[in-house]
């Protein structure tokens, strides 16, 4: 089966009341980091620390998987030989850091910035099997950002939500929504006007 493009039925909303965003302190990240959970994700990771420089390597990686999926006669296929790839890549080598295809440029976009990232998910939007509804990343922001990661949705066009528990969202309603959002804040990182 050939990779076909997908949207999803999610309304694209941009609601952020900065008084609602959760603070979260360095003992409970430490904590998190030592259990391997949190905020309701059971497998998490630290996420923090990446670079801009890393947002930009991480573009140009995900963009070549992204094209090999694309053009691949087998996606199914194609996609196992990726997934391969990332369980046997080292940490100085990381396979898009072990993140979907899809969302990973912006997950390390998101660190970049100084948020904390805590799951995200494609949504099978590269095929596979995926619970979520559509293509996400769940993050913790801390009060002083939320401007500019609204000015960073707004001009990508992709939904951004905060929960009844302070964590964010940002969301899109096609595969390539959030790899637009990573390209944004690149550009915005790098503009003279920022």
């Amino acid at each position: 089966m050939r990779w076909v493009p997908r949207s999803f039925p999610v309304e694209i909303r941009r609601e952020l009341i900065v008084a609602n965003l959760a603070d979260i302190s360095e003992q409970q990240l430490e904590q998190a980091d030592e259990e391997g959970a949190l905020a309701g994700n059971h497998f998490y990771f630290d996420m923090r620390g990446f670079s801009w420089q890393d947002v930009r390597a991480a573009l140009e990686a995900e963009i070549v998987v992204i094209n090999r999926l694309k053009s691949a006669e087998d996606l199914e296929a194609e996609l196992a030989n990726f997934e391969k790839l990332q369980a046997t890549s080292f940490d100085d080598e990381p396979a898009l850091w072990g993140l979907d295809v899809g969302v990973a440029a912006a997950t390390i976009a998101l660190s970049a910035y100084g948020a904390i990232p805590i799951s995200s998910c494609n949504a099978g939007a590269f095929g596979g099997q995926h619970q979520a509804r559509y293509p996400y990343v769940a993050f913790f922001l801390p009060k002083a950002l939320a401007q500019e990661f609204l000015f960073c949705a707004e001009e990508s066009n992709v939904g951004l939500l905060c929960d009844e528990n302070g964590v964010i969202q940002i969301y899109g309603q096609g595969e390539m929504d959030l790899v637009r959002f990573a390209e944004t804040a690149w550009a915005r990182f790098r503009s003279p006007e920022n």
